[in-house]
């Protein structure tokens, strides 16, 4: 008993290392590992609400701007999901073993219980 939940904690801290390496090597590929800056300015108390305004347009602006990059960057990269390709694959295979399966029941009910076998 002590091996074996020695075995699942081994195995269970391998995938933790596991996922958290994947999701560090995707965050470095697409360029997001380090966090952007704080830039905290010093404003007078005495800024018109003009100012701010103006400010905010250009924090959306860089914020589209950003956002741009980032997506064209996804693109470049390309998105990868193993959970997403694993279902693929195991639909793929399954709709391909229940075709071949539903092909040989077809072909036994038509051979030997209609009797269009090889006897002729």
């Amino acid at each position: 008993m002590k091996k074996l939940v020695v075995r699942i904690s081994i195995i269970s801290l391998l995938l933790l290392i596991g996922a958290s390496f994947g999701v560090q090597v995707m965050n470095e590929e697409l360029g997001i590992s380090w966090p952007v800056p704080l830039i905290v300015e010093e404003t007078e108390n005495s800024s018109s609400a003009e100012d701010k305004a103006v400010d905010k347009s250009k924090i959306v602006i860089t914020s589209k701007i950003e956002l741009a990059e980032k997506s064209q960057k996804v693109e470049e990269v390309g998105r990868f999901n193993f959970f997403s390709d694993m279902g693929s694959y195991l639909a793929e295979g399954m709709n391909y073993a229940s075709r071949s399966l539903l092909s040989q029941v077809m072909s036994f009910v038509n051979n030997v219980l209609n009797g269009n076998g090889g006897d002729k």
